[in-house]
């Protein structure tokens, strides 16, 4: 199995509200790339990588220049044990890991496809049933976060970052 093609698209994320984060930054937009790596046997891979403005060390708008940088060390490679591939990726382009994370994932999509295994059991196995979700509240009035927390928590949620 060789990889053949890759496929990116970003998708801008807007929120219904802006969201406020500490030291008065704000967002109202993030934009997600999701990855696609397809292969000569018809199979895909798919990874996807959202970095929060002012909240994490990755650039969004960087993620299309490193995947066509590394497209070079990806596109004839096999994706199968993406160890090997992921060490040459980073001696090619050291950094960018957030880039690099939607490869990442893709690769390993593709080696649990490959085993006609779904990924966590090729990864050890499914730790919880179900993946509990959080509510992320913004920044604003006390009073007001705390509404939101509460809302949140009659809709069913029970984790909150703040």
């Amino acid at each position: 199995m060789k990889l053949t093609r890759i496929t990116l698209w970003h998708v801008p994320l807007t929120s219904h509200e802006t969201y406020n984060m500490a030291d008065a930054k704000t967002c109202d937009t993030v934009t997600t790339t999701v990855l696609r790596l397809a292969t000569d046997t018809g199979l895909s891979g798919w990874g996807e990588v959202c970095p929060i403005p002012h909240y994490l060390p990755a650039y969004a708008d960087g993620v299309v220049p490193a995947v066509t940088e590394l497209a070079r060390i990806l596109l004839g490679a096999s994706p199968i044990g993406p160890e090997n591939l992921m060490e040459r990726l980073n001696t090619h382009l050291p950094g960018h890991d957030y880039a690099k994370s939607a490869i990442d994932t893709a690769l390993w999509d593709l080696t649990a496809q490959a085993a006609k295994l779904p990924l966590y059991a090729l990864l050890g196995r499914r730790a919880v049933p179900d993946m509990p979700l959080y509510h992320s509240i913004t920044c604003i009035a006390p009073d007001d976060m705390a509404q939101i927390a509460r809302d949140a928590f009659a809709q069913g949620m029970r984790q909150f970052q703040v």
